[in-house]
This record gives C-alpha cells, structure tokens and sequence, in this order.
C-alpha cells in the first residue's frame, strides 16, 4: 500500500491510526465489561475502518511477531509441574482432535463444494483447520482463489475470536473477574525481566533457525517452559503487554479486511462464515462429549477444538483464565496434524501433491 507516510516499508501513520483504533475500541469494550476486551474491541474497531475504504489501517507482520514472542512466554509460564505430570491425561482429547480436525474439515468442504459451489482446490483449503498463511500460500500454489480462501479464514478467525470469549461470558462459564490480570510492571524483577526477555528473543531465534511451525511463538514458549520448570523464574510478563497482544493480535485480524466492503465480501463472507459455523458445531459436540469421557473441563475443551488461531485462541484462554497449556498444547498438535497430512488427503481427493509439500 503506497503512502506518503511510508518509512523503510512501513506506513506509519496508518501504523498509529491503527494501534489507536484497537487501543480505543479494548477502552471502550473493558469499560463495557465485555470479555477479552482489547482483542474484541481492536477486532471490531480496526474491521470495521478497513471496510470503511475511508482510514488506512495497517499492522506490520514483524510488530505482530515480536508480540506473538511475548505471549509464548506467557504462554511458557502456565506449564507448570503440576502440569506437565498430567499431561498424560490428554492422551484421548488429543485423540478427539484429530477426529474433530478431520470431521469438520470433510462436514466444511461438503458444504462449500456442494452449496457454496467452491472450486476443490478453493473449497478444500478453505475447509482446513489450519494456519492462515500456509493455507493461502498452498492453496495459491494450487490455483485456488486466494482472495476468497484468505477471505474465509480471515472470517473464520474473526468469528471464533469474537463469538467465543461473549457466548462464555452469557452462559457464565467464566466469571467476570477472571478477565482481570493480577501482574502489574512493578511486579516484575528486573533479573525475571531479563530472563524472560532472553526467552522472547532467544527462543525465537532457535525457534526460526529450527523451522518450528508458529516458530515465533513456539521457540519463546519451549524457552520459557524449560526456564519456568527449571526454577529460574516463576515470573511471567505483566498484564499490560498481555493487553497490549491483545491489540495487536485483534487489530491484525482487522486489518486483513482492508479494500473490501461488506457488498463485495457479502456471499464469499456468508459461505465462510457457514463453514466456519460448522467447525465451530462439531468443536462444541466433541467438547460435550469429551467432558463427560475424560472429565476436562467443558470451557477448556472448547477453546481447545474451536478452528481459531494458535495465538488467538491461547491468548483467549490466558485472559478467561481457562486452562492455557492444554489450549495452546492442543491448538499446536493440530498446527503439526495439518501441516503434515493436508497434503496426503488433498492427493486422495484427487488433488496434485502441493509444492514443496515435505516443507510446510
């Protein structure tokens, strides 16, 4: 996007314009008590200018990688001990969302080949589960529509972020207070500080020299995990940067909607919006089933099958107080279960084997 505005690639003031956006619209929804207020206020506020076509609204990839490093820290921190002895109790959800990933993914593509009368190749990554980006990327290759897939996940995201966090709040399956943080900047030590910094930047690195899928936020999460078992710190980041991902993570997913409005997206959005519905269907049946088998809880399960993102959907957990390592352990098992069989399930649908498939 050209602007005058423009300084070693990045469009500044629309930067400002946005960050001021999302920051306005997590005031307005904490002051409104809304749960997950600065991702769902940043959300509404940033979507909402993009279609606009009047405010320029842009969130750099690096400025969300480098929050995506502090809520892998923050992430890192929830596994604890106690944590890591039960983990084997995980084994049959783990299970279930392998079924669940597989289920939604046909019940999606039916829908969208059948009735939305997608193209297969639009239609199948459109259906997948999986990260944004490497769905657009691979579908793209393949000759899928990349407008309408990005358009589809971007809704996907946007749906699951926004109806998720209200719907639990209107059935009272977190409490009001839960959406409060406790940490505060002083409470921090300078030397947890610097730990945890290390854990960011570190992790990171190795995270992206490995190639590690979601690697910006993977490598920081294994870092802290490993600092936070060891006894080097019990800290974790203080909650105005939990916030402030928030707006970041929120205003992102705004972002995607620039140069669209809601005539030109309205039947590719409808259809994304169907399928995004029955994902979401088959997440709640297989968390109500799964709750009474292995006795997780109802909203953990939820969280853990629900077809957002890997950092959305862990940073939702964070901020309900849901359990976040089971969230995030499940929602990176389905990033690796995607990455490493959509190929193989494209090709028995009589698709040709992505580029590079062995890669992504």
């Amino acid at each position: 996007m050209a602007a005058t505005g423009t300084v070693g690639g990045i469009d500044w003031k629309a930067l400002l314009v946005t960050v001021a956006l999302g920051t306005a619209g997590g005031a307005l929804f904490r002051w409104l008590t809304i749960p997950l207020p600065w991702m769902l206020g940043a959300v509404t506020f940033t979507t909402i200018a993009a279609m606009s076509g009047k405010v320029r609204v842009a969130m750099p990839r690096k400025l969300r990688a480098g929050f995506l490093t502090i809520l892998g820290v923050l992430l890192g921190a929830s596994f604890t001990p106690a944590i890591i002895e039960r983990m084997h109790d995980w084994l049959w959800t783990v299970a279930g969302l392998a079924v669940w990933a597989l289920v939604a993914g046909v019940g999606a593509y039916i829908y969208l080949r059948r009735f939305a009368r997608f193209d297969k190749v639009t239609a199948f990554f459109a259906a997948t589960p999986g990260g944004l980006a490497e769905m657009v990327l691979v579908g793209g290759q393949l000759g899928a529509n990349v407008p309408t897939l990005a358009l589809c996940h971007a809704v996907r995201v946007m749906l699951v972020v926004l109806a998720v966090p209200i719907w639990f709040r209107l059935e009272g399956l977190i409490a009001p207070q839960q959406t409060q943080a406790l940490v505060g900047l002083l409470d921090v030590a300078p030397a947890d500080y610097a730990i945890l910094a290390a854990c960011a930047i570190g992790g990171s690195f190795v995270g992206n020299r490995l190639k590690l899928p979601a690697a910006g936020m993977l490598g920081p999460l294994l870092c802290s995990v490993a600092v936070h078992l060891a006894g080097f710190t019990d800290s974790q980041p203080p909650y105005v940067l939990t916030a402030a991902a928030q707006v970041v993570l929120g205003s992102a997913i705004g972002q995607r909607f620039a140069g669209t409005t809601p005539r030109s997206i309205a039947a590719d959005a409808a259809h994304g919006a169907v399928a995004t519905a029955i994902m979401l269907g088959f997440a709640i049946l297989f968390a109500v089933a799964f709750a009474r088998v292995t006795g997780q809880s109802f909203p953990g399960l939820v969280l853990a099958y629900a077809p957002g993102g890997f950092a959305e959907m862990s940073l939702i957990a964070l901020a309900l107080s849901v359990d976040s390592a089971f969230v995030a352990s499940h929602h990176l098992i389905r990033i690796i279960l995607v990455v490493t069989l959509a190929p193989l399930l494209f090709r028995k649908i009589g698709g040709p084997p992505p580029p590079g498939a062995s890669g992504f």
